[in-house]
């Protein structure tokens, strides 16, 4: 078998399903196309007449606010001052063209690791980091997730060619804009980047201070109470999470196995990644160990955290690269299925109510998934899957060196 109609398949199938979640979303959601974007162009229009800007909501979406730091609501200023449809054009064209542009960095990351793409790769590569089941609701939604996407594979290859100040700045994007991202900090001091860690404090307290200066300290605390608030999860958990709720996050198990308590859902979800963090930052000497590295890293900064399964799309530099690097064996054929499964970003509650549905066994089959979904969606399962095939393809090299050429081996599976 070509070793390239494997990743050909799970890029098929991931782009399947965002055709199938775009129209779904169309069909029972029309009236939220582009909702978060109205959520920063009522906060920017807030900010421009003096108004509160984390106290305003669209009229369509009265729970729904500003959640980023003050100074990131100049950056949807320009989406403010013109009609809605004009705004929501131009943001999902940008939105698609930076889809592209991360499968530009992509291919050309592949490419420069040997990896012979031809059209049909590129082509599944472009239209996965646009339209695909990682990306359907983002793009929907008008989110600004494949932004912070691009900027993380970026800051990855930036630092693989040794621009530290480069990949610092760009790695700190993500962190300053969402908070959870700080976990990539880990990797730039795994990787002994100091240049890399001061660019990137740099800019991280840079945009926090001139947003201080602009917007003021009170606007500025008013965040901070907002963010901790809304990205920790607090309340969220409580009871144990339901299957119906749109969470990637280890918290999700945490919170029935352990309780609801921060504390003890946090607890949890290290105790089962950074083990795994550890086996992957032990050696990164090689190109294949740096990059599966990078993968745990992203995925401990998504299930670490109370994430949304929406922002699975910032793994897919990573994810998609390892479709295609991912060294023959065993281990690989793991990494495939998991990177198959996370395509399915879905709530649990959506998969229990479709197996109730088959003749037969539906009830059989409800009363199996249940459990199993209540503790973790089927995208965690999948990201899972791919990180123990990481964490197993360091244990093997490690434990036999003799086979280390295997390491960088990307021979027919």
């Amino acid at each position: 078998m070509d070793r390239r109609t494997p990743p050909r398949l799970v890029l098929l199938a991931a782009v399947v399903v965002g055709c199938i979640m775009l129209g779904s979303l169309w069909l029972k959601r029309p009236g939220d196309l582009g909702l978060d974007l109205a959520v920063y162009r009522v906060a920017a229009e807030a900010w421009l007449s003096g108004g509160p800007v984390y106290e305003v909501s669209p009229d369509r979406a009265p729970t729904l606010t500003f959640l980023y730091p003050p100074v990131a609501v100049l950056a949807f200023v320009p989406f403010a001052v013109v009609p809605g449809s004009v705004a929501l054009v131009a943001f999902s064209a940008l939105n698609v063209a930076a889809g592209l542009a991360l499968a530009w960095v992509l291919v050309r990351y592949l490419r420069e690791r040997g990896i012979d793409l031809a059209r049909t790769d590129v082509a599944l590569l472009a239209v996965a980091c646009t339209v695909s089941g990682y990306r359907g609701a983002s793009l929907y939604f008008s989110q600004v997730n494949v932004f912070l996407a691009l900027a993380l594979a970026v800051g990855f290859v930036a630092l693989e060619r040794d621009r530290e100040e480069l990949a610092g700045a760009t790695l700190a994007l993500p962190a300053f804009l969402k908070l959870f991202p700080v976990v990539v900090g880990a990797w730039l001091l795994r990787r002994r980047a100091w240049r890399g860690v001061g660019a990137a404090v740099a800019v991280g307290l840079g945009l926090h201070l001139l947003g201080a200066v602009l917007f003021g300290p009170d606007l500025a605390a008013t965040y901070v109470e907002v963010a901790l608030s809304e990205r920790t999860g607090v309340g969220v958990f409580a009871g144990g999470l339901a299957p119906t709720e749109t969470y990637l996050t280890l918290h999700r198990a945490g919170s029935h196995l352990v309780g609801a308590g921060s504390l003890a859902r946090y607890g949890f979800a290290a105790a089962v990644l950074l083990p795994a963090l550890a086996v992957c930052y032990r050696d990164v000497s090689t190109p294949d160990r740096r990059l599966t590295a990078w993968f745990a890293t992203l995925v401990a900064m998504l299930l670490g955290f109370p994430s949304y399964q929406v922002y699975v799309g910032l793994l897919l530099f990573p994810l998609f690269a390892l479709l295609y690097l991912f060294p023959a064996g065993r281990f690989r054929q793991l990494f495939l299925v998991g990177a198959a499964l996370s395509t399915t970003v879905y709530a649990g509650g959506e998969f229990v109510a479709a197996a109730g549905a088959v003749p037969l066994v539906g009830d059989l089959l409800s009363d199996v998934l249940q459990p199993v979904l209540t503790l973790a969606a089927p995208a965690t399962y999948g990201l899972l899957c791919c990180l123990v095939a990481c964490v197993g393809l360091h244990l093997a090299v490690d434990a036999a060196p003799e086979h280390a050429a295997e390491d960088g081996s990307h021979g027919s599976a």
